[in-house]
């Protein structure tokens, strides 16, 4: 029934809380990540690197736990009714991985493989350390999970109870607005599956660059090898990912030129891009090649950080511009 739906004061309550505790802990996870990043950089202070980096893990972890808390609790008042049955369709699943909590999950899949990685662990944690504080002052300055939580969603939710307060015609076209949302976006099984995939292959291809600076900085092949390693695992889950976004594509974006969107071509020319590096690097032992195999790495890494401005700078079926 229509009772079954929340009072916003309540969903206020909840995002209040969400920013007193998340607020402070935003504040904790910039510094751990600048306490790695000086215990990375300036010398004889290396002995607190590992520990920086597994408090830096940790505060992410920490922040993360806190967002899944937020998100139950989102899922548990956010119930859609039809307002001309009266019954509740369904409850809004978002997941912890849209809107303004991209780069917090894009830092802590990072901060999780540099605690994870085993060959050469200190040197990459030189470049990954500037790389992490890089990507988790964006998300607390920028994003601001805890700070301002699901912009977009909230908006619309709101609106939504607006609209069935009102009744008649504008909660049959608030029903219709955010049932079409819940169904086709929030609850689907793409919105759990995509992304995700992408933030593992964002996560490894970063270490990926990491390793690659480092050999072009020391002239050593073992580390363009662990940036092949890194580039090569984070290639699996960007091409499930994308393979399993299409589908979904066409299906979502009926009657929209959704395949000239700036964001889906600039993803396929990161894929070009990583798919030729890779294929490069099988011919690594002939003359001159290795210098061309570190600037493709740097070209795709360069492509990784264009795909993902772009969301917010060009606009088209799969962007926020």
């Amino acid at each position: 029934m229509t009772a079954a739906l929340p009072d916003m004061a309540i969903i206020d309550s909840t995002v209040a809380s969400l920013r007193a505790f998340g607020g402070p802990l935003g504040i904790t996870a910039l510094v751990a990540s600048l306490a790695l990043c000086l215990a990375s950089w300036i010398p004889g202070a290396s002995a607190w690197r590992r520990r920086a980096l597994w408090a830096a893990a940790a505060v992410l972890l920490l922040g993360e736990g806190l967002l899944v808390w937020f998100h139950v609790r989102l899922y548990e008042l956010a119930a859609v009714v039809d307002p001309s049955t009266g019954t509740v369709t369904g409850h809004v699943a978002v997941p912890v991985w849209v809107e303004s909590e991209k780069l917090f999950v894009w830092a802590l899949v990072l901060a999780v493989m540099m605690c994870a990685a085993r060959r050469h662990a200190p040197e990459l944690a030189s470049v990954g350390s500037v790389l992490l504080l890089l990507l988790v002052a964006g998300a607390v300055l920028a994003g601001r999970p805890f700070t301002d939580p699901l912009p977009d969603f909230l908006a619309q939710y709101t609106g939504y109870l607006r609209g069935m307060a009102v009744g008649g015609q504008a909660a049959a076209q608030a029903f219709q607005g955010m049932e079409g949302s819940r169904l086709y976006f929030y609850d689907t099984w793409y919105m759990w599956v995509h992304p995700p995939l992408l933030f593992l292959s964002y996560g490894a291809f970063t270490m990926s660059f990491a390793a690659a600076v480092q050999a072009a900085m020391q002239r050593r092949s073992a580390f363009e090898e662990t940036a092949y390693r890194w580039a090569r695992f984070g290639y699996l889950p960007l091409t499930a990912g994308m393979l399993l976004g299409f589908p979904w594509a066409i299906l979502a974006w009926t009657g929209e030129s959704w395949w000239w969107s700036g964001k889906v071509n600039m993803s396929i020319m990161m894929w070009l891009l990583y798919t030729a590096y890779l294929h490069l690097r099988l011919h690594l032992r002939k003359r001159g090649m290795w210098r061309w195999v570190l600037a493709l790495a740097f070209l795709s890494f360069f492509a990784l950080v264009l795909t993902y401005v772009t969301t917010y700078l060009v606009p088209g079926a799969h962007s926020v511009a």
